[in-house]
């Protein structure tokens, strides 16, 4: 078996002298006697300087990068590949090429074999350079250890090599018996415990995903294509609310991180097998009983109004063979675990009628299907839902109607299915109540803050004018004082013209 490691080289000249020489004392003695460390070598070009030159030369003419290439390093253990063997030295050499050619298949490389690490094994020192020959850029995908571990085990595989890890074809991990390894407050186990109950809820994907969001679930796909092979990848993450962590946000984890039947390989199996599962049913199953028709005057009370805003969302139901097999297995599974959890024997007679449900669901479709007709004749006979059709919500209160009767009849698993899927429904009539709320106050808000600037601009238009008024009767002011001053100075002016001065020499006048 063979590990990777790979890292990027700013300077590939030093690290082609360690490859070459090694370090230290190693390096001094290697220079000294004129020997170097490598048991094999190869790579494109003629020699391992003019290597050194053209991936320098590559980095000074594109001034933006910052590596001068990057090294791949491989190491076997000593029961696969022998350092006393010429032929397993020589195998070493030409699959560190292959697998630079792997990774950057229109780059340049050089492969350096050394016999002389501490562990006594076989390892290549795979140097790649940083420049595409065909595009004229850098390396732009596939340096990343997780690429480079899947290209590596790819090719380990086609050359006969063994891989860390598991193989293709073992066992799978399933999330039933992984959600034992979180805690039960923990993020991962409320999230995958979602995932599985929206899988088992749903026949398809397109359910599959409605259950999800449903379930307050987002499914991102990440989708990759392989370069070389044009082979396209999709990887699957959910994200979530935790209700529990320390900030209310948002988090994330890959499915494969959870279990491998909670990826889309394993949720497309598992549709796959549920199919094939009712396909056999039918198969073996005769044909279903016809269920008696009502009577005319039941037909008459049966007969939807034409306004009734129920319609869509509750005669267009019709009960099938599948939905009762489905929901008999998930069932049977619910009661197989929680009697595991508990420690008590699953076998018993709830066990042994979930069983004979699954193998007839005719008898059950045949008695839901009678169940539902009369729900649907009820409910439109009823005095109580045409009541509630003339409400301002309508579609909420016919919900809640059908909910409390199926509710209420339910005492078998035939039933209880009818109930949740009411439930769903109700669900979603109550979803719409909401955002229609919403919707009125958002407006009703609006509504508000276009009166409230309203009134502010008013208010300033009042202040404006009570502002200017004021500033006129200031300057009315200023101009009648400035017109009662001038009078005094006026008048003043006209007693002083009639006067007689007396001076010092006053009594001069007289003589």
């Amino acid at each position: 078996m063979s590990t990777t490691h790979i890292q990027p080289l700013p300077n590939v000249y030093g690290r082609m002298a360690y490859t070459e020489l090694g370090e230290g004392k190693k390096r001094t003695e290697n220079i000294q006697n004129g020997t170097n460390r490598i048991a094999a070598q190869m790579g494109d070009g003629d020699s391992r300087e003019e290597f050194v030159r053209f991936c320098s030369a590559m980095k000074r003419q594109n001034q933006g990068r910052e590596n001068e290439g990057f090294e791949v390093r491989v190491s076997w253990a000593p029961e696969e590949l022998s350092k006393d063997d010429p032929e397993d030295i020589q195998r070493a050499c030409e699959y560190g090429y292959l697998l630079c050619k792997e990774v950057a298949p229109n780059a340049p490389c050089w492969v350096t074999v050394h016999t002389d690490g501490e562990g006594g094994c076989v390892h290549v020192h795979a140097t790649i350079a940083n420049h595409d020959l065909e595009t004229g850029n850098a390396i732009a995908h596939g340096t990343d250890h997780a690429t480079v571990k899947r290209k590596n085990d790819q090719l380990s595989r086609q050359m006969g090599f063994s891989v860390v890890g598991p193989q293709p074809g073992a066992q799978r991990t399933r999330w039933a018996d992984r959600k034992s390894e979180f805690e039960p407050g923990a993020f991962e186990r409320m999230l995958g415990n979602r995932v599985e109950e929206a899988r088992n809820a749903s026949s398809s994907m397109d359910e599959f995903r409605e259950e999800l969001r449903l379930r307050g679930v987002e499914l991102n796909e990440v989708r990759k294509a392989d370069k070389e092979t044009g082979e396209e990848t999709v990887g699957w993450s959910y994200k979530a609310h935790d209700p529990l962590g320390k900030t209310k946000r948002k988090r994330r984890r890959r499915a494969s991180n959870l279990a491998d039947d909670l990826t889309k390989e394993g949720v497309e199996a598992y549709f796959e097998e549920k199919q094939k599962q009712v396909q056999e049913q039918a198969a073996v199953q005769p044909e279903p009983a016809t269920v008696q028709e009502p009577a005319p005057e039941q037909a008459v009370a049966a007969e939807p109004q034409t306004d009734s805003p129920a319609e869509p969302s509750f005669d267009v139901y019709s009960v099938e063979e599948s939905d009762v097999v489905q929901m008999a297995g998930d069932l049977q599974r619910a009661h197989i675990d929680r009697c595991r959890e508990s420690g008590e024997p699953f076998m018993g007679e709830r066990y042994e009628r979930l069983m004979e449900a699954e193998r007839h669901p005719e008898e059950q479709l045949e008695k839901l299907q009678a169940e539902v007709d009369a729900a649907r004749r009820e409910f439109h006979a009823s005095k109580e839902a045409r009541d509630a059709l003339n409400h301002p919500c309508p579609n909420l209160l016919a919900g809640a109607w059908v909910f409390a009767k199926a509710g209420r009849d339910a005492k078998d698993p035939v039933s209880r299915m009818m109930a949740d899927m009411t439930a769903m429904m109700l669900r979603m009539l109550l979803q719409q109540a909401m955002e229609e709320q919403r919707r009125r106050e958002r407006e009703a808000a609006e509504k508000r803050l276009y009166e409230s600037r309203r009134n502010m601009w008013d208010a300033e238009k009042r202040l404006k004018s009570a502002e200017k008024a004021l500033a006129h009767e200031d300057e009315r002011e200023e101009q009648a004082k400035r017109v009662r001053l001038q009078e005094r100075e006026d008048k003043a002016a006209r007693r002083a013209g009639g006067r007689v001065k007396y001076g010092a020499d006053a009594d001069k006048q007289y003589e």
